[in-house]
């Protein structure tokens, strides 16, 4: 193991604790008697291996905290955490938590994780780290059906007390169309999907058998299940698309029967606007309750992002929540104070081209269509070239035998776009 730098505070992991990962992973292919841990380039990867984690990195100096993944899910990565960069039980604001899922667009990053003195540099020399491709599925194709990035989403949903989402992200996904249900915020949902439910049926539960045992601790409240935030600081409704006040989330139940908790986030003048579209609509949505008005004073038409988790802390008892984007809300939240770590998968060895190219889950004439104008359709988290702004900085570094590397950044004081 290396030494900690004295005046960095970081440090990297192996030796004795790779070695112990490697003999978990090693047994759990022999269960299932599957022989390769790397996915194939088309297929999934279907063995319990694909859940499997080491921790690479950690910068003692920016974790406040190191939260259990308890017995059930802790086999899945020995010896590792959750780290939180703020302390909810000491703060008085809910500690924001962004989530993004990203690979480069057109030239694989793959670089050694880990340099030679220990620190994971190589990943701020890849170039165009893409979120997005228009058109497509977004993060779906993204992670190309990656299990270990469908995990750590249904972790974070199912370890949150809410999960704030932007006012397009629900308009698009979570309003129900052409037969599909729309999209719900909540861990069951990732838990349920092929890729997972195919390596643990069981892994909801075990989710929310850590969420109890956070509960117990203090780090979350009561609540059965995330608390769904809408983010729109217009409250208005744009010409031709889906109207958020139809989305699923204030309609639909729980498993257990129980009603979906959700808000609408918005300005002064918002908040009037979401009210009466949503009086003309029946529902039974009061502004105090269902919608939150937050505006610094003189400026009702501005949402005050930076107040936000001292809103949702005294309001809601929010103490830990999920931002889950989109990619506007969520520079605007960490370009105002208000979130302090993101929590990023960064895709390896393919490029976003190289998937659309050798998937076998998109259709011939779609693949054809997306590749004649791929470089107008890519869309970058982060401005220029794409890279990882150099103030970003790496706390935790989680690796697995795949593609996917999870990385929690400190994006305090930095600026995303």
């Amino acid at each position: 193991m290396h030494k900690r730098d004295a005046g960095s505070g970081w440090r990297s992991v192996s030796g004795a604790f790779r070695a112990k990962t490697a003999a978990v992973v090693l047994a759990a292919s022999l269960m299932t008697n599957l022989t390769p841990k790397r996915p194939s380039k088309t297929l999934p990867n279907t063995s319990p291996s694909a859940l499997m984690q080491r921790t690479l990195y950690e910068d003692d100096a920016r974790i406040a905290v190191r939260l259990p993944l308890g017995d059930e899910l802790g086999v899945l990565h020995p010896g590792g955490c959750f780290p939180l960069l703020e302390d909810p039980i000491c703060s008085t604001r809910a500690c924001l938590v962004g989530m993004f899922v990203l690979r480069p667009a057109t030239v694989a990053w793959t670089g050694p994780v880990i340099g030679d003195d220990g620190f994971p540099a190589s990943m701020y020399d890849a170039r165009q780290w893409c979120f997005n491709v228009r058109g497509t599925q977004g993060g779906a194709w993204i992670s190309a059906g990656n299990a270990l990035d469908a995990y750590r989403l249904a972790l974070h949903y199912g370890i949150s007390d809410a999960v704030i989402v932007g006012s397009g992200t629900v308009a698009k996904e979570g309003v129900a169309r052409g037969g599909s249900a729309g999209y719900l915020w909540q861990p069951y949902g990732p838990a349920r999907w092929q890729r997972l439910s195919a390596i643990d049926s069981g892994l909801a539960a075990k989710i929310l058998r850590l969420r109890e045992q956070w509960q117990r601790m203090g780090v979350l409240s009561s609540r059965a299940y995330p608390a769904q935030v809408v983010v729109s600081q217009s409250g208005g409704h744009h010409e031709g698309a889906a109207d958020i006040l139809d989305a699923d989330i204030f309609s639909r139940r729980h498993p257990d029967g129980s009603a979906i908790e959700a808000y609408v986030l918005s300005s002064e003048d918002g908040a009037q606007r979401l009210a009466e579209r949503a009086r003309a609509r029946g529902l039974g949505l009061a502004i105090g309750r269902d919608i939150l008005a937050l505006s610094p004073p003189g400026q009702p038409a501005v949402l005050d992002v930076q107040a936000v988790p001292r809103l949702l802390r005294e309001r809601l008892d929010v103490r830990i929540a999920d931002h889950d984007g989109g990619a506007v809300v969520l520079s605007k939240f960490s370009a105002a104070g208000a979130l302090t770590q993101l929590n990023v998968t960064l895709m390896r060895d393919r490029c976003v081209r190289e998937v659309v190219e050798r998937s076998d889950g998109i259709e011939e004439g779609q693949r054809n269509d997306v590749l004649a104008s791929f470089d107008d359709r890519v869309q970058l988290l982060f401005p220029g070239d794409g890279r990882l702004p150099p103030g970003l900085r790496p706390a935790y570094v989680i690796g697995s035998d795949g593609e996917a590397v999870v990385v929690t950044f400190d994006v305090r004081g930095v600026s995303l776009r």
